[in-house]
């Protein structure tokens, strides 16, 4: 079975941890609009409007720049052109009412290494009062400035970067200090080094959600904030998702996965390409379907659902939801189905070999959407998948077959 999970380039994921490379196909302020919407409160989350991310709640909001570190720059140094500009935005948001004055202004950074702030970084975000502000200030100063000279005619900013010297002015400027001091005791700044995605699942977790499908239900609620932004971002519109909006699409994907109607698939349909390669290998449930002369449609859809129906039911098992009896019950009643469907088309095709296997097969089929795993309906091809995997093993004598000579012709090797 490794073989086959690792052929379909993912469809297999482990149940007891998300594995990282699965969220990253995501945008980082999607996965963080996510990360916000996880809330009791009546919040509401936006992207792209009142800053990156931004929690509207109680009247309050949270206004905050969400940076991703994946190089050797640090956006919390002292001298980031990245921490600065922030900055700078912060307070013309406020100046020209785009932020409210109270707002809280969270740094967020997403670092996939240990980053550690500054020591002018440090002293803002430790800042509580005016007096504090002021000496955070102050000190930031005398940092990036250095002593000033004796001369007042010397220009201060001359010497530094073209790339944050306009910010500096702009910052420093006596007449802005109420300004800015406001935004050093509104910041916060929330370092995740390493371990977003970590601290995403566990936050995700702390919901009452079935354990056993909480990665899958996390993909489900990133795929449904991908979804809900786009439908805003294709009216250039800015997104904003009510928290309690979460929750109702939540629960619809819980309920979804209520394993007393129906088993929620965990694998993914392989692509063309991972069909047509198992389809090449000519195991021997495709020599079996070959023997009926089936066509490569039927072929194909066979290798998708023997593909899955075999990961799944090891998924199952690991998750807990199906236990090994139930299985062994389930490839019984399979069996047995073929066994009274063999003879039925034995007798009404008996002169037309290839006829006969095929109308077992066919019947099979049918009759495997109906059966049902430890009392409880499956996905549709997980059936058909399993009467493949009862078809395919010992290779030289498989349990079932469609064709009426399918031993003699498997042992002649005929296919």
């Amino acid at each position: 079975f490794g073989d086959h999970a690792r052929r379909m380039g993912g469809v297999y994921m482990s149940n007891k941890t998300l594995v990282p490379d699965k969220l990253q196909g995501y945008l980082l302020q999607v996965r963080h609009m996510l990360y916000e919407l996880i809330s009791v409160d009546d919040r509401v989350v936006s992207v792209e409007k009142l800053d990156d991310v931004a929690v509207e709640v109680d009247g309050k909001v949270i206004a905050e720049q969400v940076k991703s570190v994946t190089s050797s720059n640090n956006p919390i140094a002292e001298r980031s052109v990245v921490f600065w500009k922030t900055l700078y935005n912060w307070c013309t948001y406020i100046e020209d009412g785009s932020l409210p004055s109270n707002a809280v202004l969270r740094f967020v950074v997403v670092a996939n290494r240990t980053i550690t702030s500054g020591s002018i970084q440090e002293m803002f975000k430790n800042a509580q009062s005016n007096l504090e502000a002021q000496t955070a200030l102050a000190n930031a100063k005398a940092v990036i400035l250095g002593t000033p000279p004796d001369d007042p005619a010397i220009d201060l900013y001359v010497n530094l970067p073209d790339s944050y010297r306009d910010y500096m002015r702009y910052l420093f400027d006596d007449s802005r200090e109420k300004t800015v001091c406001d935004v050093i005791k509104a910041m916060e700044i929330e370092i995740h080094s390493n371990t977003y995605d970590e601290d995403l699942l566990k936050r995700f977790n702390s919901q009452t959600i079935p354990e056993e499908y909480a990665d899958l239900l996390l993909t489900d609620m990133l795929g449904w904030v991908t979804q809900t932004v786009e439908s805003f971002t294709k009216d250039n519109k800015p997104a904003c998702i009510a928290a309690k909006d979460y929750r109702r699409a939540l629960n619809k994907q819980i309920r979804a996965c209520d394993t007393k109607a129906i088993l929620r698939a965990v694998s993914k349909v392989p692509s063309n390409a991972e069909q047509s390669g198992e389809v090449e290998r000519l195991d021997t449930y495709i020599r079996q379907l070959k023997m009926i002369e089936m066509d490569d449609l039927t072929l194909f859809e066979a290798a998708s659902d023997f593909l899955r129906a075999k990961i799944d039911k090891i998924e199952w098992a690991q998750r807990g939801i199906v236990n090994d009896l139930s299985f062994v019950d389930y490839y019984d009643a399979l069996y047995r189905a073929w066994t009274n469907r063999k003879q039925l088309m034995g007798l009404q095709y008996g002169a037309d070999p290839i006829t006969c296997g095929k109308a077992v097969y066919f019947n099979c089929r049918d009759d495997s959407g109906r059966q049902k795993l430890q009392g409880i309906e499956v996905p549709p091809f997980f059936g058909n998948g399993s009467l493949h995997v009862l078809a395919n093993e010992p290779a030289d004598a498989p349990r079932i077959g469609w064709h009426p000579q399918y031993i003699r012709l498997l042992k002649e090797g005929s296919v």
